[in-house]
């Protein structure tokens, strides 16, 4: 149950823009379109980790096939530094040239139009999420061997058939599920979920290994 909970909650890293501006776009009709820098990129600065250059962030001014010749995005992460004449992918709403556009390559633009959440999309924060997912995986089997092989075959049919631990572990499985129900369904993370998300891995993971550690080494 908890890495269940943990699995789900690594692959909402890549979701979300934490921007309003993608709120407002997706409220508009957003759509997503191939454009092209249009101007020289301003106030380009460069997202720096360790030293290493992940990315730049920049002012650009688009065409959009279809749309606007001039389509204002604030705020645009590219990996490649941005030019003039270069292609991006803009999130951006045609009922609302005014509102601007909405360009982020570690983004999913697809879901995020749709006010949807997608576990491991394309781009660095999808395999973030991925990397993630398979280290809760590794330490899941880790402490699933532990507590399979060091306890007693005693100790675990014990385990099992105490009322008042599975009583507590029932309750967890029922407030993580009503929790976690509105991702279930699709809808896209917010702050209150993805919280909820990271506090239900933690909690299911320190209520098992604590109704499960003194099976260890009984008969």
């Amino acid at each position: 149950m908890s890495f269940a909970s943990g699995a789900l909650f690594v692959g909402l890293l890549d979701t979300g823009s934490g921007d309003d501006r993608v709120d407002a776009l997706r409220d508009a009709g957003a759509r997503v379109s191939t454009a092209t820098v249009a101007e020289r990129p301003g106030g380009v600065r460069e997202d720096l980790s360790e030293d290493v250059v992940r990315g730049y962030s920049a002012r650009l001014v688009v065409a959009v096939p279809g749309g606007p010749e001039r389509l204002v995005v604030k705020g645009a992460y590219t990996y490649d530094k941005p030019r003039a004449g270069a292609e991006v992918t803009v999130l951006w709403a045609p009922s609302a040239a005014q509102l601007g556009g909405y360009v982020h390559e570690r983004k999913d633009l697809r879901a995020l139009a749709g006010g949807r959440w997608s576990a491991f999309s394309g781009g660095a924060d999808g395999r973030d999420a991925l990397v993630a997912f398979v280290l809760v995986m590794v330490v899941g089997c880790v402490l699933a061997a532990v507590f399979t092989f060091t306890a007693g075959p005693g100790a675990l049919q014990g385990l099992a058939w105490s009322p008042g631990v599975q009583t507590v572990r029932a309750a967890l499985v029922v407030a993580v599920f009503l929790g976690w129900r509105p991702l279930l369904l699709g809808d896209e993370a917010g702050l209150p979920e993805e919280l909820f998300a990271g506090a239900g891995f933690i909690l299911a993971l320190l209520v098992y290994v604590f109704t499960s550690v003194g099976t260890i080494g009984d008969d």
